[in-house]
């Protein structure tokens, strides 16, 4: 079947967890910074798969392929015997880059315009219409479920345009936004000066180490648990979670207790350590992990006046810190094992500052993966660093994430 995937606001990030999700042979018909077209074998679950994702807002399933589309197409897609109201709304996606805007726009407004002739239309067969709007161009994933169209009395229809043709779909299912806020801001152990990290990205981070739920799954710098809760909730059998400070571990124990009874999880297998990151083989056997998913110290909060020669000091400090931790990291970590794992990038109005210690981990046995498969590096939109890693971040943030995948051997 072809499905269409909206990617969310960092296209790079979501493309390669997506890929990471459905598998690296996956082919996509079409990719461009906002959606993801692909053909799968067999069918995929929305039950299943929208939940697992952090980078994805919507994915659905490809009704159509047309040149040209009429509102006798689209009231024949949406008449449904089994109910007398139907609710409907319209989204619009670039299906390829280089789309030029006036063929956008002029396709937008023309399916537009389509919308009260084909309210007539399910009128003469006694359906009732309610056309669902919204002051954007593309319906939030708020707006969709907050009006039926993922129910059996609605629909949002999804219009991918490209140069010549376009693709009509469904939408099977939107970001979890309701639990991810409730995961996020509902759990009983948080802090600011612990840091935040979005449960959203701790999906992605889970979903780019692609490894199996019945492997060892470590965080060595678990805070109050975000990553351990994503992989939890998704049925991830052997957890292990380390922290140096005692207080922060208790609220991570109390965040993961409060999750399996709000989601009713059955009976897990997690554990978590308090220990130093730099003597983390002490408490693990060797080579007993199959990958380390992980958010580590990304330095003091800054004020954004801090000169270079303090943002060096910083780099140092962490660099240490990091080469430390990569050594142990080898000790406790099966052959081929994966680590992904955030590292902190300082954004100054002159100037970004990298941990330069990717050559020091290259020695230490780690090589780099490159998170896209090769497939998809022909595409301009899509932002590897030279250092193979993605970065997340925001404009006004002062320090950035990046996303980087080791292997061990």
């Amino acid at each position: 079947m072809k499905y269409f995937f909206i990617l969310g606001r960092n296209p790079t990030l979501s493309s390669a967890e997506l890929t990471a999700a459905l598998g690296k042979q996956t082919i996509f018909n079409y990719l461009s910074s906002e959606v993801a077209v692909a053909d799968i074998r067999g069918e995929l679950s929305r039950d299943e798969l929208m939940p697992r994702l952090g980078g994805t807002i919507k994915f659905g399933e490809i009704l159509e392929e047309v040149s040209e589309i009429s509102a006798e197409d689209i009231a024949e897609i949406l008449k449904n015997s089994s109910v007398k109201k139907i609710y409907f709304g319209f989204s619009f996606y670039k299906l390829e880059e280089d789309i030029s805007a006036a063929r956008l726009k002029r396709e937008k407004q023309k399916i537009k315009n389509m919308a009260m002739e084909i309210k007539s239309l399910l009128k003469d067969i006694k359906i009732q219409a309610r056309w669902v709007t919204s002051k954007e161009d593309n319906l939030s994933s708020v707006v969709v479920k907050k009006n039926k169209l993922l129910t059996e009395a609605g629909a949002e229809l999804v219009f991918l345009i490209g140069k010549e043709k376009i693709y009509l779909g469904k939408t099977l299912a939107v970001q979890e936004f309701e639990d991810l806020s409730f995961r996020d801001y509902g759990r009983p152990a948080r802090s600011m000066r612990v840091g935040l990290m979005p449960p959203k990205l701790a999906k992605t981070m889970i979903n780019l180490a692609q490894v199996n739920k019945d492997t060892a799954l470590l965080d060595p710098f678990c805070g109050f648990a975000t990553i351990l809760e994503e992989a939890l909730l998704w049925g991830y059998e052997n957890l292990i979670g380390a922290d140096i400070n005692s207080e922060t571990l208790a609220g991570a124990k109390e965040n993961l207790e409060w999750l399996k009874k709000n989601y009713q999880l059955p009976v897990t297998n997690y554990q978590l350590l308090e220990s130093d990151v730099q003597k983390i083989s002490e408490k693990l056997s060797s080579h007993s992990v199959d990958a380390i998913v992980t958010e580590p110290y990304l330095g003091p909060p800054l004020q954004g006046n801090e000169s270079p020669e303090k943002i060096q000091q910083i780099i140092k400090e962490l660099s240490d810190l990091y080469l430390a931790a990569f050594r142990e990291f080898k000790k406790i970590l099966k052959l081929n094992g994966k680590i992904v794992i955030l590292f902190p990038i300082f954004h100054t109005e002159k100037q970004d500052f990298s941990l330069p210690i990717i050559e020091e981990i290259k020695k230490i046995g780690f090589t780099v993966a490159n998170p896209l498969p090769t497939n998809l590096e022909k595409y301009p939109f899509l932002k590897i660093t030279p250092r193979h890693s993605i970065i997340y971040s925001r404009p006004d943030q002062l320090v950035w994430r990046e996303i980087l995948i080791f292997t061990l051997g």
